[in-house]
């Protein structure tokens, strides 16, 4: 089962370091405003439904997975897998040499 918006919001609030930021069509995205290096959008286009995009660009893992733009959909994740991998995600931030 899908996780709901709230349990997203939920856990995107357990990590400090993430900001909210408001965006068209009542969706919402996150950044990590301290992150080392350029990037710092780390969850795009949460809607309402549960749904929005991880980027995993740096990590090789998920490269099967991901898109064009180098994200994936969080739909298909647990709050577990969606906790580590956005664990993950902010770690690869900061082991990254591409700026």
């Amino acid at each position: 089962m899908p996780m709901s918006y709230e349990q997203v919001v939920s856990i995107l609030g357990g990590f400090s370091e993430l900001k909210r930021k408001k965006c068209s069509q009542n969706r919402v995205n996150y950044s990590y405003p301290g992150s080392p290096i350029r990037r710092k959008g780390v969850l795009q286009e949460l809607y309402l439904t549960g749904n929005g995009y991880l980027f995993v660009g740096y990590l090789p893992e998920y490269h099967n997975q991901m898109d064009k733009n180098q994200l994936i959909n969080i739909k298909s994740l647990t709050q577990e897998e969606f906790k580590i991998a956005l664990k993950k995600v902010i770690k690869s931030f900061h082991t990254t040499s591409r700026a």
